[in-house]
């Protein structure tokens, strides 16, 4: 059994554009995400799922520098690029994590992996924004889960209905929205653990990217 930690990122983000790659510290962000994924006991390999667009040459380029292997697909049709990349790199367990959090916690991912593999479920997510911050966030779930999702958004029926096409840029809404058919687990903090739930430790803005740097 493989544990496939896979993580979204591209360069295109509308609200704080290049994101990934905007230096923090005299690092590009996206390494401080990657460098704490390698560090999970449980993950076995750590990939970069990207866009083919131009506009992330740029990143797939530096995240190979770094040793991990990036796979490229469709911009908008996410959960295709999830289902490929987990057959490429043959995950039987899928971590998905995206690449705007620097400030992942591979021993919670870990934590959030083994309560997956401990009671069998299908999914499995970090309780965000409740009972943990944002940008700590963690999804685990199995192949066979992503291809049901998968041959449901993007079967020949549903590739063009509009109202499936949240399901193919947001890999695990179709879960959310259908948890009676599939064993969905949450993984929840102490109860003191969220001191200040409204602070943003994920960067969608130029504000929370300065309050990250401010954090490490």
């Amino acid at each position: 059994m493989k544990v496939l930690c896979i993580v979204q990122a591209r360069m295109g983000s509308s609200r704080l554009p290049g994101k990934v790659m905007k230096d923090l510290m005299g690092k590009p962000m996206i390494t401080y995400t990657l460098e704490a994924l390698k560090r999970s006991r449980y993950i076995d390999e750590v990939i970069l799922a990207t866009s083919n667009k131009s506009i992330d040459d740029p990143l797939a380029e530096y995240v190979k520098t770094l040793g991990i292997e990036v796979f490229r697909g469709d911009e908008d049709n996410v959960l295709e690029r999830y289902k490929l990349a987990s057959d490429k790199y043959k995950g039987d367990v899928i971590v998905r994590v995206t690449g705007d959090c620097p400030l992942i916690n591979p021993i919670i991912c870990d934590n959030v992996i083994t309560h997956y593999l401990m009671y069998n479920y299908d999914y499995v997510r970090l309780d965000v924004p409740n009972t943990f911050q944002r940008g700590f966030d963690t999804e685990v779930f199995s192949k066979e889960s992503l291809e049901k999702v998968y041959s449901i958004a993007c079967s020949n029926e549903n590739i063009h209905r509009t109202e499936y096409s949240q399901f193919r840029e947001h890999v695990t809404l179709y879960i959310y929205n259908h948890k009676e058919e599939f064993k969905v687990g949450v993984v929840k903090g102490e109860q003191d653990y969220l001191k200040n739930k409204e602070i943003n430790l994920s960067v969608d803005t130029e504000e929370d990217f300065k309050l990250v740097g401010l954090t490490m």
